[in-house]
């Protein structure tokens, strides 16, 4: 079982870059990494990047995510966009997902707004349509400069819903 963390400390936060760094080859993000490294400072300003530590104290895993901008520019701190979820290889089951997702519905509750949207892009394969589905609705689709993407969104209400009908599940 993954702990997951807010990086608030100078350590956790290079120990969090530095995994990301390791990892940035097999990130599978149609950005450019100038782009991940970006959303990067931000997030850590806004405080949103949490890292998943495993029993050792070691990195295993990352979550990035920013208030959302609106159209002037402007935080609009009732909603989340997640950059970036990544776990290293053998951590990528059911039951580590479903606590990063925890991990963030936790970490909203801690907020001085609580969030009302949670948004996330992805490429548009069957595979992501099927895996997202069951916790976003499929808002758009249209051309980046990175590509073709489409845009998720969810709640923390509709997140933490799931989790818990995937405990009750996992504990019959």
């Amino acid at each position: 079982m993954l702990q997951w963390i807010i990086t608030e400390s100078e350590q956790s936060k290079e120990d969090g870059v530095r995994f990301l760094c390791r990892y940035a080859e097999d990130l599978g993000i149609p950005y450019k990494w100038s782009t991940v490294m970006a959303s990067l400072d931000t997030a850590i300003y806004d405080q949103g990047f949490m890292i998943a530590l495993d029993g050792g104290g070691k990195v295993r895993g990352v979550l990035v995510y920013t208030f959302w901008t609106k159209e002037d520019g402007s935080e609009d701190q009732t909603r989340i966009e997640v950059q970036l979820l990544y776990l290293e290889a053998v951590f990528r089951r059911g039951v580590t997902l479903l606590g990063a997702m925890d991990a963030l519905v936790e970490r909203e509750k801690e907020l001085h707004e609580p969030i009302v949207e949670i948004g996330f892009y992805c490429t548009p394969t069957n595979a992501h349509r099927r895996l997202f589905c069951k916790i976003a609705t499929a808002s758009k689709t249209e051309m980046h400069p990175c590509g073709m993407l489409s845009f998720y969104v969810t709640t923390p209400a509709r997140l933490s819903q799931y989790v818990e009908r995937h405990r009750l599940k996992a504990m019959k």
